[in-house]
């Protein structure tokens, strides 16, 4: 808390008498995200409590033969994620927001078994899923019921996209969700300061993008799994490779490269990045690392690195090529991603001592 106010009179000082801001709000939503970080294990204790909880529920559920009335389940599954709702908004308190949470998994697992044992189409209830999770993103801002939400969306339109037989409208899926994680990022300080909700929203909505991403890059990246015709995957990758090499270019800015320097470095990204054309995985996971690098976003950063790692030897291992083609292929990679950083850095070795 000291720091903090130390921090608001430093701004102070440097912004003049222009600089203007609520001290007792600032320091009292500070003591709030201080108060949930701290208590560890009562917080870890309390969600295996609400599991348990919901669990010992699932078997009362069991009990009363719910699971037999199609309109029961139907209706129980309304019910519970209304009254997850009304608790998150009502209460601020970490245990029931535990429960509120697991009502809401809950409740939204038995809406879609009631749906589909009254054979509505299946289509239809993704639809449904997806704008019960945008009404709950519109009415609470719990973190974990937002990212569930945000995840739902994400593979609901998924689930459409093959149930509809169209497996290479995931170039289009791509494509949005690159573009928003993107913009959300870069577009950070906006968000967070246009309004209280988006400000809250803005945790889950950073994680729930990137994960939302990689389902997409999953789905492009490992051979077999969609019915993706090759000829076009390059769709995927221009969307990734041109904001990585907009990111590059804010990066040796900020690094302060000379312009001759600059536009040789961003050529040399442009011949590093052309093999992953038709690898929109990698390209992708590379603009996750890359994004949350710039924002300092360290769980970002951390399943970008993993996926990265994953999507290259997934690459790899997907090639219908001999073991030995394979081998020179990788050996070559590194040693031009070697040369790559060893060029970055004497140039910005130079530039520092200049």
């Amino acid at each position: 808390m000291k720091n903090l106010e130390e921090i608001l009179d430093a701004i102070r000082a440097s912004e003049g008498d222009g600089f203007q801001h609520d001290d007792a709000a600032i320091l009292s939503e500070y003591g709030e995200k201080e108060a949930t970080k701290s208590n560890v294990v009562i917080k870890i204790l309390s969600i295996f409590g609400g599991l348990l909880a919901t669990l010992a529920f699932v078997v009362f559920l069991f009990i009363l033969e719910v699971y037999e009335s199609k309109w029961g389940m139907l209706f129980l599954g309304i019910a519970l994620t209304t009254i997850a709702v009304f608790i998150d908004k009502k209460f601020n308190s970490f245990i029931l927001d535990t429960f509120s949470v697991c009502f809401f998994v809950l409740g939204v697992i038995l809406f879609v078994f009631g749906l589909a044992s009254l054979e509505v189409n299946e289509d239809h209830i993704t639809i449904l899923v997806i704008l019960m999770a945008l009404g709950s993103l519109a009415i609470t801002q719990n973190y974990v019921i937002s990212f569930i939400s945000i995840i739902t969306i994400g593979a609901a339109m998924l689930f459409l996209i093959m149930s509809y037989n169209i497996p290479n409208a995931i170039h289009g899926y791509l494509l949005l969700y690159t573009v928003l994680l993107a913009f959300c990022f870069l577009n950070e300080a906006k968000l967070l300061t246009s309004s209280r909700k988006l400000a809250q929203l803005n945790g889950p909505l950073r994680i729930g993008l990137v994960f939302s991403l990689l389902f997409g890059l999953v789905a492009v990246g490992k051979s077999g799994l969609a019915p993706i015709s090759g000829s076009y995957l390059w769709i995927s990758s221009l969307a990734s490779i041109g904001l990585i090499l907009y990111l590059a270019s804010k990066v040796l800015t900020k690094f302060g490269i000379e312009a001759r320097k600059k536009v040789l470095t961003l050529v040399l990204c442009v011949f590093t990045l052309l093999p992953t054309l038709f690898a929109p995985a990698i390209s992708g996971a590379l603009l996750i690392v890359l994004l949350s690098f710039w924002v300092n976003y360290k769980t970002g950063f951390v399943i970008g690195v993993i996926a990265l790692i994953y999507f290259v030897i997934q690459y790899y291992y997907d090639l219908s090529l001999t073991l030995l083609t394979k081998s020179i292929i990788l050996f070559t990679s590194g040693v031009v991603l070697l040369v790559f950083y060893f060029f970055f850095t004497q140039m910005t070795k130079t530039d520092e001592e200049v």
